[in-house]
């Protein structure tokens, strides 16, 4: 797929045919590709998604995560054209079978949620709403490392970066309104924990 995916079901699909495609293992650098390197809101979906799944108990892992939501909004907030990741983390490879065994099973799930969102607000996810977007994605990436400390407690900056994922990929502004209320929330909770 040429263009950039704009919907989740249009995502899921992308990553299902570079996992298909591929021999043995695929790359970060491979499913980066094949979604679009100016796919900003799908990048940031997946990388919401995947903190939120069990492999965000390995110590670091959401640190990682992190880092590299602070990378890809950073570069959304700066207005680049590519979607530019350390070489390391382009580099990391997982199964192409299983991928392509989660990205099937994701597919039911991805339709549901593309039949509720549609562009709406498009304020939201343009212009100064999308550079909005991109500055509260920076803060609760950079408020993720010291919350792996509280067990469980990286669940509401990925679920914040999920939404914000969801709503920039479908150019839904009601939902990186809710996003964004999830957002300020999980920041100003993390400010009281730390001020309390």
């Amino acid at each position: 797929m040429t263009e950039t995916p704009r919907s989740l079901d249009e995502v899921v699909l992308c990553v299902c045919d570079a996992a298909g495609a591929a021999e043995g293992k695929i790359t970060l650098e491979e499913i980066r590709d094949a979604i679009g390197g100016r796919a900003y809101g799908p990048l940031l979906f997946m990388a919401g998604l995947i903190t939120m799944t069990p492999v965000s108990a390995v110590p670091g892992v959401p640190s990682i995560l992190a880092l590299t939501v602070v990378l890809i909004a950073g570069q959304m907030l700066a207005g680049s054209d590519q979607v530019w990741l350390p070489r390391w983390l382009l580099r990391l490879k997982v199964k192409g079978a299983s991928l392509e065994k989660g990205a099937q099973r994701a597919r039911k799930p991805a339709q549901f949620l593309d039949r509720l969102v549609r562009p709406r607000l498009l304020a939201m996810t343009q212009g100064p709403g999308r550079k909005g977007v991109a500055v509260i994605c920076v803060l609760v990436g950079l408020m993720t490392p010291p919350l792996e400390l509280i067990p469980f407690s990286t669940a509401i900056p990925a679920a914040t970066i999920t939404v914000f994922g969801l709503g920039l990929t479908a150019r839904d502004g009601a939902v990186v309104l809710v996003a964004l209320s999830i957002g300020v929330a999980a920041i100003g909770l993390v400010g009281w924990a730390v001020l309390g």
